[in-house]
């Protein structure tokens, strides 16, 4: 069985899905070090970190948010990386994806297999 283009764009399409949303937003935010792993893509020569803030101001209302932030160690100072983040990370982890089911559909229907 061979793969037409109309199932590999499928393929392609849902493993960048599965990369960006389940392992960059969904396991990344649990285990920070799926995501800065990533960090020499992402910050270049700078560090990856997560932050987390929580709010209070609002009464019954608290507000968590957590962001990505490249630091310069040299300044201190910092920069919002986190949409950035999510993206690239996610790519990269869909391509990986993809690339891993390309193998295994190759490997499963070569002819010695048949």
């Amino acid at each position: 069985m061979k793969l037409n283009t109309g199932t590999i764009l499928i393929v392609l399409i849902s493993s960048l899905f599965c990369g960006i949303m389940v392992l960059s937003l969904g396991v990344g935010a649990e285990f920070t070090k799926v995501n800065t792993i990533m960090s020499p893509v992402i910050c270049g020569g700078e560090k990856l970190e997560a932050t987390w803030e929580y709010n209070e101001s609002h009464p019954h209302k608290a507000i968590f948010d957590s962001r990505w932030v490249c630091v310069d160690e040299k300044f201190g100072t910092t920069q919002d990386a986190s949409l950035k983040t999510n993206l690239v990370s996610g790519t990269i982890y869909g391509i990986l994806i993809f690339a891993a089911f390309i193998v295994s559909w190759i490997w499963l229907n070569r002819p010695e297999n048949k």
